[in-house]
């Protein structure tokens, strides 16, 4: 969506924040946003936004992704869980050295590092929503 402009149509408006739909285009399928720009009851996609422009239900508005916003979405979406994964197998080779329970300390190791990274991605999806 970079450099490109969307039209939204206001179909709702609750306190400052307002429901923005918008029609699908080609580039929906590669866009980071599509995570929290999802189809609404009506099969098109649907954005709650802060409602700065003090907008109408009814009025057409234009619409653009920043790079800025963009780039720190990617990070939260695909880094931060990575990073955590990364983090807690190199944490668990300082303190697991012995086998437990039977398992070699290196599969445990990644055993518990695959938990942090699923929950780390629980954790960014419920942020990207929330956002």
């Amino acid at each position: 969506m970079s450099g490109e402009f969307e039209t939204g149509i206001i179909i709702g408006i609750e306190n400052d924040i307002a429901t923005v739909e918008l029609q699908e285009n080609e580039q929906c399928h590669s866009c980071g946003a599509r995570m929290i720009c999802h189809p609404g009851d009506s099969g098109k996609r649907v954005l709650k936004l802060q409602n700065t422009l003090n907008a109408e239900i009814g009025d057409k508005i234009l619409i653009d992704q920043s790079e800025k916003n963009q780039l720190r979405l990617a990070f939260m979406q695909y880094g931060f869980p990575l990073l955590g994964f990364l983090v807690t197998v190199l944490i668990m080779g300082l303190f697991v050295k012995n086998s437990i329970v039977g398992i070699p300390p290196e599969v445990f190791q990644f055993i518990i590092a695959l938990g942090v990274l699923l929950l780390a991605g629980l954790f960014t999806r419920k942020w990207a929503v929330r956002k």
